[in-house]
């Protein structure tokens, strides 16, 4: 039998499992294994997702594509994660949700003051991820 994965996770929509529009889910990580099972997860629950592995590429996709939704992780290469976070949230007022590995408090904190409006830890579990996402991706806009 052949296999149905793609040969690259960072673009990929599958079907989404309702019928409403699926949300376009950004995700900025420069682990390019963490990216992937980010990916696949997000995609697997109905969301549109493309990756980006560095800030660069993020700013890009973001100007280009009009996410829902950023998936960030602060420990960027070529720009710390609160920096993006800023520029990202200038641009629109759409949620961010930083993660991390270190879980310094500096970071998240420098993060929520860019404009995070969540934190998570990682490794990410993926129930917790998906009911963050969900939770903002339905709450009222504020801008």
């Amino acid at each position: 039998m052949i296999s149905q994965f793609p040969r690259s996770a960072t673009e990929l929509t599958l079907p989404p499992t309702s019928a409403a529009e699926p949300s376009k889910v950004l995700v900025v990580e420069s682990n390019p294994a963490m990216a992937e099972i980010e990916v696949l997860v997000l995609a697997n629950a109905g969301h549109e997702v493309i990756s980006a592995g560095n800030a660069q590429r993020a700013l890009n996709l973001a100007r280009r594509w009009n996410p829902d939704l950023v998936l960030l992780e602060l420990d960027l290469p070529d720009l710390p994660g609160a920096n993006l976070c800023r520029q990202l949230r200038n641009r629109a007022p759409i949620p961010i949700i930083a993660v991390s590995l270190d879980g310094n408090p500096d970071a998240i904190g420098d993060a929520y003051a860019a404009g995070a409006c969540d934190y998570l830890p990682k490794p990410l579990r993926t129930g917790e991820l998906l009911d963050h996402i969900r939770v903002h991706l339905t709450a009222p806009k504020v801008a």
